[in-house]
């Protein structure tokens, strides 16, 4: 009787497995699937074991007839817990617009770097360079993890060398005045809350809106920064810092003040709707006390930003707004790299390097002052 599988030593640590897969029933031709394993002979035999287990109960996929298409849908399915809700979004997005429309069906041992190239050129969207390198180190993750599980000998992604070039996007930023105005502006809202969280310490949108008073001591006067509210097509999810790291970003003194008045106001709107104000309770929240959604700030804040009379700009620029202020102001880029939650100094030097020259000119002075001006 012929043997359902093989194994073929092809040098030290590598071993080449055959198995069959019975006759195609069109050409009633024998059908064949090989696969090194890198490793033991022990190894290699207990692959073909599960290998010929696989075939007996119909889970066996010939590893020639996977599509490119095919491993990106199950790499997206395993990164579902991996990653969080919005990444693994965001993923899925560009694998169903960009990816799996360009690739999807080119066998997945037969996909060449050209392959890559040629549809990077090709998009039927056409993505910004920003894009297009997010798009590229996607399909370089999902590849090699096919290279980890031997689906393929090597990564043709990781072989393509030129990408778009990303210019840096400069930062919008409001001046101390322009702050102030804004806040005058929208102080009858509800939004003035968090905005002035953002300007005071440089907190993200979402760290603002998980922000519970619990975490705000407001007579030593600091926040502890230790979640995020994230909004997904699920709905709404409270998770780690971006970092994954807990922070205290001290207040200032008018923004201690402010919130003081803030938790008396919303403990009195809560109480008329029949809600005790606690630890657990949001500082930047809907008037129920509920979670306010994300995007529902961003849209109330690009209203208003349009009428109160300053630079247009996003909610996500009242936190570069705070560092740029500080950084301009003198304070030290470690200080406000740990105001900020950046994980390493140099994030911070990078995205803020156009406050260089405001601090060049600014030291110059201050040698002006020590040395005196004999000199």
């Amino acid at each position: 009787m012929r043997s359902r599988g093989t194994i073929t030593s092809r040098s030290p640590g590598s071993h080449r497995i055959r198995i069959s897969l019975g006759r195609d029933a069109i050409t009633g031709k024998r059908r064949f699937s090989t696969k090194t394993i890198r490793g033991t002979l022990s190894e290699a035999k207990r692959e073909l074991t599960r290998l010929l287990s696989a075939v007996d109960t119909g889970e066996h996929v010939d590893p020639t007839r996977i599509t490119v298409g095919d491993w990106l849908d199950s790499w997206v399915a395993a990164t579902k817990v991996e990653v969080s809700a919005k990444t693994h979004e965001r993923y899925a997005e560009i694998v169903r617009c960009y990816l799996s429309p360009a690739l999807g069906a080119i066998p997945l041992q037969k996909l060449t770097t050209a392959d890559i190239q040629k549809a990077y050129g090709g998009f039927d969207r056409n993505p910004s360079p920003r894009t297009r390198r997010h798009i590229h180190r996607i399909l370089k993750s999902a590849l090699a993890r096919a290279v980890e599980q031997q689906r393929l000998a090597r990564n043709p992604a990781a072989m393509l060398k030129r990408l778009p070039k990303v210019e840096p996007k400069p930062v919008n930023t409001l001046t101390v005045e322009q702050s102030r105005k804004l806040l005058a502006a929208i102080r009858h809202t509800t939004t003035y809350w968090p905005t002035l969280i953002a300007l005071a310490t440089g907190m993200r949108r979402g760290e603002i809106l998980a922000l519970r008073w619990k975490n705000c001591d407001l007579e030593s006067g600091t926040v502890r920064v230790v979640e995020s509210l994230e909004q997904t097509k699920a709905g709404l999810r409270f998770k780690s810092t971006k970092s994954e790291k807990a922070r205290a970003v001290p207040l200032p003194k008018f923004a201690q003040a402010e919130l003081r008045e803030w938790k008396r106001k919303q403990a009195e709107t809560l109480l008329r709707l029949g809600v005790r104000q606690g630890p657990e309770t949001l500082v930047c929240a809907r008037e129920d006390g509920e979670p306010k959604q994300p995007n529902s700030l961003t849209h109330e804040f690009t209203y208003l930003v349009g009428r109160a009379g300053v630079p247009r700009v996003r909610f996500h620029d009242l936190r570069h707004s705070h560092a740029t202020q500080l950084l301009t102001a003198g304070v030290h880029p470690k200080i406000v790299q740990e105001r900020l939650g950046h994980s390493t100094i140099t994030i911070t030097l990078d995205l803020y390097s156009h406050v260089s020259d405001t601090m060049q000119a600014n030291a110059a002075a201050q040698l002006d002052g020590a040395y005196g001006e004999r000199w």
